[in-house]
């Protein structure tokens, strides 16, 4: 086989001649018979056997292979960690994702709680701060409750938001204890209505316990949409006699019943504006004219009251001017000095009743004098009341709503007979 050189897979001749010479030349004649010997045992390690050949071809074509075998496991893993790294950080964003949002609504919630938790609710009867709206929008319950000397301690009546004073007939005096966000659960002696009472409790959208009354009040609590009546009467189950007093100073009730009568009866709130009412936390104004000692004349002795300012709490201490403390009693026997937050004389006038004319009511819509006494001083004021339907107010002589303590407000009525003194 003549030489040949092998490259890339195609087999070109060798050019001996040249080879040779090329070799001469470098390395001189005498080389001659060497260089030829190199060459032939050159071209004898490059020739290949057709046998050879396809052997080498096989094992080229099986190392391809198995090199682009290996390449493509190669791609298919690295494919496979990118998908994996992918999915996992899809997955950590997915999680961070729900977690996120359920930080976000958790965050929410604590917010909303907090928000609903920070709610303040203000009651409209008397001023002060309430812990739930369904105090804030309880219905009123206007309560009867009589001060004969026989009727006392009564009942109940400390927890009032405002309690108003008038005189019944024969100059004994009766108290109308107006409820909202309180619920004692003794309550009396309870006993009947009168016109100035009724008046007064409209604007408040009031149920009116009571036990019967005077014929023009009660014929127009029953005759009349705009009243809620649960007279004793007609609601015996809701009251009860005690045994510790003769009839008729004892009968009583409790909020437990009332509010079950009220939801019975639909009665499941009030809406009135209440009185205006001094700023939240605000410092206690001093009015000019200084009262500690204040004595109201409506009647006799018996049930005139008296209020002394106690400068420690800025209530005024309650009693009768025949003597002692006017206490409020519970159940079991505790007795408490009444001490309103706000005490007002109110000068009505006085008209026979139509129906029985040896017996009185008083004006209450118009305009009249009013005294008011809180921070151990006194306000002179006008009271005013439009019609039947308008809330009772007391202004200064601009017209301007006075701001009352927040607080029991305690509220005479006074005929143009009596007065009020203080110093």
């Amino acid at each position: 086989m003549s030489g040949k050189q092998a490259y890339f897979g195609k087999v070109k001749p060798i050019d001996t001649k040249k080879q040779k010479k090329t070799l001469a030349d470098i390395y001189g004649d005498n080389t001659n018979d060497d260089v030829e010997a190199f060459i032939n045992n050159s071209a004898d390690v490059d020739e290949e056997t057709p046998k050879e050949k396809k052997s080498a071809k096989i094992k080229r074509e099986k190392s391809e292979r198995r090199a682009e075998k290996s390449r493509k496991a190669g791609r298919v893993v690295k494919r496979i960690i990118i998908l994996l790294i992918i999915a996992a950080a899809a997955g950590a964003g997915v999680w961070f994702f729900l977690q996120s949002q359920s930080t976000q609504q958790d965050m929410g919630a604590v917010e909303g709680a907090a928000t609903e938790a920070d709610k303040i609710y203000y009651s409209r009867l008397t001023g002060n701060e309430l812990n739930s709206e369904e105090l804030a929008n309880r219905p009123a319950t206007c309560i009867m409750i009589e001060n004969s000397p026989a009727a006392r301690p009564q009942s109940g009546l400390k927890d009032a938001g405002i309690v108003i004073e008038s005189l019944a007939e024969g100059g004994i005096s009766r108290f109308m204890g107006i409820f909202q966000e309180s619920q004692p659960q003794y309550i009396g002696p309870v006993r009947s209505v009168r016109m100035a009472y009724v008046e007064l409790a409209k604007p408040y959208h009031c149920s009116i316990a009571h036990a019967g009354g005077a014929t023009n009040a009660v014929n127009l609590i029953r005759n009349n949409s705009g009243f809620r009546d649960i007279d004793q009467f007609f609601n015996d189950s809701t009251y009860r006699r005690i045994r510790s007093r003769g009839s008729p100073h004892n009968l009583y009730t409790s909020f437990e019943k009332i509010d079950a009568l009220n939801y019975k009866k639909g009665y499941r709130s009030s809406e009135f504006k209440g009185f205006a009412r001094t700023p939240v936390n605000a410092e206690p104004e001093i009015p000019e004219k200084a009262a500690t000692k204040i004595k109201i004349t409506m009647s006799g002795p018996l049930y005139n009251p008296v209020y002394t300012y106690d400068k420690n709490t800025n209530k005024y201490l309650r009693a009768h001017e025949s003597g002692g403390p006017h206490y409020d009693i519970t159940e079991s026997g505790v007795k408490t000095q009444h001490a309103p937050d706000v005490v007002i004389a109110m000068k009505v006038t006085a008209y026979t009743r139509a129906t029985e004319s040896k017996y009185s009511d008083y004006t209450t819509t118009g305009i009249g004098d009013a005294y008011i006494f809180q921070n151990g001083g006194v306000i002179s004021a006008r009271w005013e009341r439009k019609d039947a339907d308008s809330e009772l107010r007391f202004v200064d002589t601009s017209g301007n709503d006075i701001q009352l303590n927040r607080g029991q407000t305690w509220i005479s009525l006074y005929p143009s007979t009596g007065k009020v003194t203080w110093e």
